[in-house]
C-alpha cells in the first residue's frame, strides 16, 4: 500500500463546490483554499468559470465544471453547445452526466453517441463521465463504464456525488480501474471526507479525487466517512 503527505494527496483532489445556491463570497473562498493547499483543481459551477479563470490565472490550478449536472436529460445539441462554451469560458475540464434514461431503457448506442459527441465537442480537453454507480448494479456499472471508455472519456468517475450517484467505495473503485486497464484515468467523488479514506480510495486505484471536504481531508480535521 502506497503512503502518502497531506501534501500528496492535495495535489489529486479537485476541490468541489457545485451547490446551487453558492455565492461569490462562497466562490472567492473555495479558490482561496485551492490556492493555499494546491489542490489539483476546483470544480465549480459553469457560470463561475471566467471568474475561477481570472482568480485562478497562473496558479497552475485547473478550472474544472460540471457538464449536465445533475440530471443528464438535457438534449444532446445542448451539451454539446454547453461543452463548447465553458471551454472557450477558460473551463479545462468537464465532468459530464450521460442519459440515464437511455442507458436504463438499453439504447446503449444513443448513450455511447451522445459521450462521444461531447468528447468531440472537448477537442482534446479532458473529459471525466459521472457513472452514478448509486443507481446501478455491477452487470450495468461494468456496462456504462465500458461505453464511457470506448466513446472516448479522459476519466472514468463511479458518482457525482450527487442524489443517487452514491457514494465511494473501495469495491467500485478497483473495478474502475480494472476496465480502465491503464487506457483512461479513474476518478473517486461521493463520501470522501477524511484522510486515512482518501488513502484507501487512491489505493483503490483512484488518480483524482473530487470532494467538497478537501480541507479538512489534508488537515486532518475531516469527519466519519461513509467510504467502505
Amino acid at each position: 500500500m502506497t503512503t502518502y503527505t497531506p501534501q500528496e494527496v492535495a495535489k489529486k483532489i479537485q476541490h468541489t463546490l457545485v451547490t446551487p445556491d453558492a455565492s461569490e463570497k462562497d466562490m472567492e473562498k473555495v479558490l482561496k483554499e485551492c490556492l493555499t493547499y494546491q489542490f489539483d483543481g476546483a470544480m465549480i459551477q459553469p457560470c463561475w468559470v471566467p471568474f475561477a479563470k481570472k482568480k485562478l490565472a497562473g496558479s497552475g490550478i485547473k478550472v474544472c465544471t460540471a457538464l449536465g449536472f445533475p440530471m443528464g436529460g438535457m438534449l444532446t445539441s445542448s451539451k454539446v453547445a454547453e461543452a463548447i462554451e465553458v471551454f472557450e469560458a477558460g473551463a479545462e475540464e468537464i465532468d459530464f452526466m450521460p442519459n440515464y434514461g437511455w442507458f436504463k431503457s438499453g439504447r446503449d448506442d444513443e448513450f455511447h453517441d451522445e459521450i462521444a459527441a461531447v468528447v468531440k465537442a472537448a477537442k482534446g480537453k479532458t473529459v471525466k463521465i459521472m457513472l452514478e454507480f448509486g443507481m446501478l448494479n455491477r452487470e450495468e456499472k461494468i456496462r456504462a463504464a465500458t461505453l464511457a471508455k470506448k466513446a472516448g472519456v479522459t476519466y472514468l468517475k463511479n458518482s457525482s456525488g450527487w442524489g443517487q450517484g452514491g457514494h465511494a467505495t473501495v469495491e467500485d473503485i478497483a473495478l474502475l480501474k480494472e476496465i480502465a486497464n491503464g487506457k483512461v484515468g479513474v476518478k473517486a467523488s461521493g463520501g470522501i471526507r477524511n484522510f486515512d479514506t482518501a488513502v484507501k480510495i487512491l489505493n483503490a486505484g483512484a488518480e483524482l479525487i473530487g470532494t467538497s471536504g478537501s480541507v479538512k481531508i489534508v488537515t486532518g480535521e475531516g469527519e466519519e466517512s461513509t467510504v467502505y
